[in-house]
């Protein structure tokens, strides 16, 4: 393959395919009234934060005296207008020591060794903790812990756990409040050991964010970046120039081009495989041709569709078509339908020019490189997918193949190269028209889209039903009484109170056994003592006798001793008499009896807390099934069709295009029929609304709010904990959920954006869009009715119109005189130099003189070489269709006013060619001998 260096052998060749392009130019000079209301809405909410960011520079110490808060009374306010504050500016402290010493130095600095030495000798850091850091501590300290002896038992907690974890909050806040505590007065004795030992320089990194800050300094800097009129939104170019009048204008204009690809020759290209037939033998080769488009834009079937159905597909190898994918895929174009011609814009740089030749120099080069750059890059696309699998068996397939069959008749071994099939496409490119075009833009346009809401019922946890039990209480504590002879029978012997015992013992009771469960509850009896009361008596001459009774327990509580107490001086009575007596014995329930019970209890609550688990892991993992199933189910969604979502984006541009040509009076009230009929029909006559472009703004130029995946099923951070990170384990704010069967997330979701679930990149991209630029096109012919148009007030307005058009001198007198050509009363007259609105004038008499030359016809090529009968008759627009390929003299024609000498129109001229070399299906065998010494494949014969 060599390069072509002679076209003429391709004359007359009639294009198989093309493509319209086009380079939108906005254009500056012209002062938008609906452009410099965005801006001042800016500066007003601006404007609305100068007075709080300029009170940052001072001190004030404001008081109110002698209120009352439980009377609401208050007293007596003493004003402070306050001062700057002092030099070097005081950074955030977290420490309690460190927020005490940053309130005094904001009174009064220490930067130097003398102020610290100063400070230091003034101020005592260890009262300063005892005073004024301790107590805020403490006061916090108590509001906690009162916080934790209020607090409710949790669900299904019990009190004894809720005392012990409450316990262990106030033991943990107290030791938070120690380490606190020390930690202070460790900072404490740094700040004096480094001010001790005029360490300065740690001190002051401390303490000071900016050493050097002036408070009163940055207050009328603040001051002077406020004091400036801002009008005008952009840039100026030459600060010597009207800088007032130097502004985005809402006119622009759209230079359209025509890419056409022409068919100019088949060559076998590099060997891809190799064959060789002995004597006699027969080869069959099956050649399956498998191509198959993975790309990350995509036209009506989405990613999605491909992946999962593994269908090889067949792919677009013709430039010309691919070109038309890609353009429709490329996020930097604008969108543009109409029912004759779709044509995308694929520039949009602003230009101070006025000059049509200028902007259509910019065009042609933008356009030289886009083209070029596009069609390389779909080339080299098609040449790395392309692949050929070759067999030696026959078998059947439903894909597309090819079946050879090669023998050899010879007596000589034949050795064949298998060569693929490649094209040289020729592309040129033809200037086909100027437009004048409406600018305007359209703030947040994602706001009037709705969004698709996911329906999906999530299948509920298949739960244990919960048993209702009865807790078993203690039985509780009894008593059994019990009555016992006892019998004074001593003679006359004169008896006194056993020391020890503190009665005369009469009689020893035998304890009964304790009821079933239950033992004796010996804490009610003090030192092994028991009350014993009196019943009653017998005996001679004892009628009127009162006697007081008592016992105590044996040793082991089995017996119960029982005796009378007597006076002092002891009890003498030589009569016998029969007593009876009685008691209470008080029993408790056995320590077995209750770990029997305990144990019931656990042993049921057990079975609860074993459902409850159960449960709320069966709960788990029913919210993460439904967390997964929504996941994957979203991610799988079919996008909706291109055309589909871009008209949605079409219409919600339209709407806001269309209130502001027909303002705001006849857009929001109830207008008339006829008015918007009247209206409706007006505006299409002057601007072809069915080809307005709009451009998406990137969302970085204004980051929207934040956006995340919501399931509908619960917390988004719950399901972290069954989340695999590979990450670094943070929880980002832009983090979102994917499983193993989820595809891919769409752009944007790292970003946190606004995504929707139907819709494909460039839907969210204009869904987070700060703004869209739209663009629509000025009719032919109607460029000073549009003009006249968006002068009106409500729309424009003409601010900015009669400032001086800066230009060169050349082209400023071109202005003037071919103004006056056309209309000697023209006003261009009585100005003293041009302006704007006069450059805008001549450049609609361009365009409209250019749309014209468009409808005549004449002769082309109009070399001098060509026959005349070899010409053909045709518009400028169509000359390529009628007469095919015409060599282009230097491949790149930049300017227009220096062209092809064979194509020396001014206007519709081909400026650019170059030749694309793309790969076939179709592999050619063909014969090849090599020298059996040196390897080398010998030429033919």
């Amino acid at each position: 393959m060599k390069t072509i260096k002679d076209y003429e052998q391709f004359k007359n060749i009639l294009p198989y395919s093309s493509e319209m392009f086009g380079v939108y130019q906005p254009l500056l000079g012209w002062k938008s009234k609906r452009q410099l209301k965005r801006i001042e809405q800016d500066i007003q909410k601006q404007n609305s934060y100068l007075v709080l960011q300029l009170v940052r520079h001072f001190s004030n110490q404001t008081l109110i005296r002698d209120y009352s808060l439980q009377g609401c009374e208050l007293g007596d306010v003493v004003v402070d207008l306050g001062d700057f504050l002092p030099s070097a500016k005081l950074g955030f402290q977290s420490s309690g020591i460190l927020q005490e010493i940053k309130k005094i130095l904001q009174s009064k600095p220490a930067k130097t060794e003398d102020e610290w030495q100063d400070f230091i000798s003034n101020y005592d850091l260890k009262k300063l903790l005892h005073d004024t850091v301790y107590p805020a501590y403490k006061e916090d300290f108590k509001r906690q812990c009162r916080q934790y002896s209020e607090a409710r038992a949790l669900r299904g907690e019990h009190s004894e756990s809720m005392l012990e974890r409450i316990s262990l909050l106030k033991q943990e806040l107290y030791n938070n409040l120690l380490n606190t505590m020390q930690n202070e007065s460790a900072i404490a004795r740094v700040i004096t050991e480094l001010a001790a030992n005029r360490a300065v320089k740690p001190l002051n990194q401390i303490f000071y964010t900016d050493i050097n800050y002036q408070s009163k300094k940055a207050f009328w800097e603040l001051v002077k970046n406020f004091t400036d009129d801002y009008k005008d939104p952009y840039l100026t170019f030459d600060p010597k120039k009207d800088v007032d009048n130097v502004s985005l204008s809402p006119l622009g204009i759209v230079h359209l081009f025509r890419q056409y690809f022409f068919e100019f020759d088949t060559f076998l290209g590099s060997p891809t495989g190799h064959v060789w037939l002995a004597p006699g033998s027969t080869v069959e080769l099956i050649e399956i041709s498998t191509r198959k488009t993975i790309t990350e834009k995509y036209y009506e079937t989405g990613y999605e569709s491909i992946t999962k159905s593994e269908k090889s597909t067949t792919e677009q190898d013709e430039i010309s078509t691919a070109v038309k994918e890609d353009n429709k895929s490329d996020l930097k174009l604008g969108f543009t339908t109409t029912v004759n011609q779709s044509w995308g814009t694929g520039n949009a740089s602003a230009t101070a020019s006025l000059n049509m030749d200028r902007t259509q120099q910019t065009a042609r080069e933008n356009t030289h490189k886009k083209m070029r750059e596009q069609t390389q890059k779909l080339s080299s696309e098609i040449r790395e997918n392309f692949k050929s699998t070759f067999k030696t068996i026959t078998e059947e397939s439903n894909t597309s193949s090819k079946r050879y069959v090669l023998s050899n008749n010879t007596p000589d071994l034949i050795n064949y190269e298998l060569r693929r099939k490649m094209r040289q496409v020729g592309v040129q490119v033809q200037d086909i028209g100027s437009f004048l075009c409406w600018e305007t833009f359209v703030d947040e346009p994602g706001e009037a889209l709705g969004l698709a809401n996911l329906v999906h019922i999530a299948k509920p946890a298949d739960l244990i039903p919960k048993p209702l039990i009865s807790e078993t209480m203690p039985p509780p504590d009894t008593s059994v009484n019990f009555t016992v002879p006892a019998v004074w029978d001593f003679g006359d012997n004169r008896k006194w109170n056993v020391p020890g015992l503190g009665f005369v013992p009469l009689t020893t009771f035998q304890v009964p056994p304790a009821p079933d469960g239950y033992e004796l509850l010996k804490a009610n009896y003090q030192d092994g003592y028991i009350t014993i009361k009196y019943i009653s008596h017998s005996g001679e001459d004892s009628e009127n006798q009162i006697y007081a009774f008592h016992g105590k327990f044996t040793a082991d509580f089995s017996q119960i001793e029982i005796g009378v107490i007597t006076a002092p001086d002891g009890l003498e009575w030589d009569e016998r008499i029969d007593f009876v007596v009685g008691g209470t014995l008080h029993y408790t329930v056995a320590a077995a009896k209750l770990a029997e019970i305990k144990a019931g209890n656990d042993a049921k609550k057990a079975v609860v807390t074993q459902i409850e688990q159960q449960n709320a892991e069966a709960t788990r993992q029913a919210f993460l099934n439904a967390a997964k199933e929504r996941i994957e189910l979203a991610s799988n969604i079919q996008k909706r069709k291109y055309e589909e979502l871009r008209e949605e984006e079409r219409i919600i541009v339209y709407r806001r295009l269309i209130r502001s040509l027909m303002t705001n009076m006849h857009y929001k009230v109830d207008t008339e029929p006829r008015t918007l009929h009247v209206l409706s029909e007006l505006i299409n006559s002057i601007f072809d609304v069915n080809k307005m472009l709009y451009f998406v703004a990137p969302e970085w130029w204004k980051p929207r709010k934040k956006s995340s995946q919501f399931l509908g099923v619960g917390d988004f951070q719950s399901i972290n904990a069954d989340a695999v990170n590979w990450s670094d384990n943070v929880a980002r704010e832009d983090n979102y959920l994917i499983t193993d069967k989820s595809q891919p997330a769409p752009m944007g979701s790292s970003l946190g954006w606004l995504l929707q679930l139907d819709g494909d990149n460039m839907r969210n991209a204009f869904l987070n869009a700060p703004w869209v630029k739209a663009v629509i096109p000025i009719r032919p012919g109607k460029e000073r009715a549009a003009i006249n148009w968006l002068k009106n007030v409500n729309v424009e307005g003409s601010e900015g119109l009669d400032a001086a058009y800066m230009a060169p001198q050349t082209e400023l007198d071109e202005i003037k005189a071919k103004l006056l050509a056309l209309d000697p009363s023209d006003e261009v007259g009585s100005h003293p130099q041009v302006t704007i609105n006069d450059a805008i004038r001549f450049l609609c008499t361009q365009v409209s003189q250019k749309h014209a030359e468009s409808n005549k016809t004449d002769h082309y090529p109009k070399g001098a070489e060509i026959h005349d009968d070899d010409k053909v008759s045709a518009t400028p627009i169509d000359k390529v269709y009628e007469y095919g390929f015409y060599p282009l003299q230097g491949s790149f024609r930049y300017d227009p006013a220096n062209p092809d000498p064979n194509n020396p129109d001014r206007n519709f001229q081909v400026f650019d060619q170059w030749v694309e070399i793309l790969p076939t299906d179709q592999v050619v065998p063909v014969e090849v001998t090599y020298n059996p010494l040196t390897g080398r494949q010998e030429p033919p014969a």
